[in-house]
């Protein structure tokens, strides 16, 4: 009989455990979602499935769940980052560069390849030199990106006034510059290099280059202050290893036109600084 009072408690307080532990777990606050930030200069579709798997990596090296969102526009996605909504963002260094400043962002690794803004015309155009785009309609993506500051450096060495000379015609996406070039809307459009590699070889082969900007950093990951991450100096080796050292980070890498993440240098975003005031003016208008 005693045997069974003691098998009986033995096993109650297995039960009281399991009930303890099965409270404990249930009570436990589970970890909100990392948000990702994917600044929009692809279509939303093409954005989320070329990124994914970066997302993953993320999701299973931080052992939490990340979620991947972009903005309907550049200033929306730069807005939602000034308020703090992303934990970490994958911006171009000129937007990029003024998250930094004005919302405490770090930058923890930049693709290895470069941007360029190129000025484009169609390959049948008569438009030799910029001087000739003089009033023609320009297509290019939001003022404040540095794709389009660039490009405006380019017209004024050419001898015009952006302001005054050039009828720009804003679109959402360096794709949709080059669309209205090849259906007779814009007469030339502003088009970063990643953006004119993308396109097929008959398009691409649609157009000629008038100018081309100096290269500059291309996209950055930045991880918000504050948010509950491991150490920088951390996430950026596992961004590096990732592009560097895995199959699927060499195919991501490859797909997104990254050429793989590096360190950023201590002066990596300098010649970036140039553009900040009038980035600070049109974000104040």
């Amino acid at each position: 009989m005693a045997w069974r009072v003691g098998a009986i408690r033995k096993g109650l307080g297995r039960l009281v455990l399991a009930c303890v532990l099965l409270l404990t777990s249930s009570a436990a606050p589970a970890q909100p979602p990392l948000q990702l930030g994917l600044f929009p200069y692809l279509p939303t579709t093409t954005l989320l499935a070329t990124y994914e798997p970066l997302r993953q990596h993320l999701s299973v090296q931080l052992g939490r769940p990340v979620e991947a969102s972009t903005a309907p526009n550049f200033l929306a996605f730069a807005r939602r980052c000034l308020a703090g909504e992303y934990d970490l963002a994958v911006i171009g260094s000129g937007l990029g560069r003024y998250i930094e400043k004005e919302a405490a962002y770090l930058p923890l690794a930049v693709s290895r390849r470069d941007m360029q803004s190129l000025l484009a015309v169609s390959r049948d155009s008569n438009i030799t030199g910029i001087a000739e785009l003089k009033h023609a309609r320009l297509a290019t993506i939001d003022p404040y990106t540095l794709m389009t500051q660039l490009g405006r450096a380019l017209l004024r060495r050419g001898g015009l006034d952006p302001d005054r000379d050039i009828r720009f015609e804003f679109v959402s996406t360096p794709f949709n510059a080059a669309e209205s070039v090849l259906l007779g809307e814009a007469q030339a459009a502003f088009i970063s290099t990643a953006a004119l590699a993308r396109l097929p070889a008959d398009k691409r082969a649609q157009f000629r280059i008038l100018a081309e900007s100096p290269a500059i950093p291309g996209i950055v990951v930045y991880a918000r202050q504050g948010a509950m991450l491991p150490p920088a100096e951390d996430l950026t080796a596992l961004l590096v290893a990732f592009g560097n050292d895995s199959e699927s980070g060499r195919r991501f890498v490859k797909e997104a036109l990254l050429d793989g993440f590096k360190p950023p240098a201590p002066d990596e975003f300098e010649m970036n600084d140039t553009f900040l005031p009038e980035i600070r003016r049109l974000f104040a208008r």
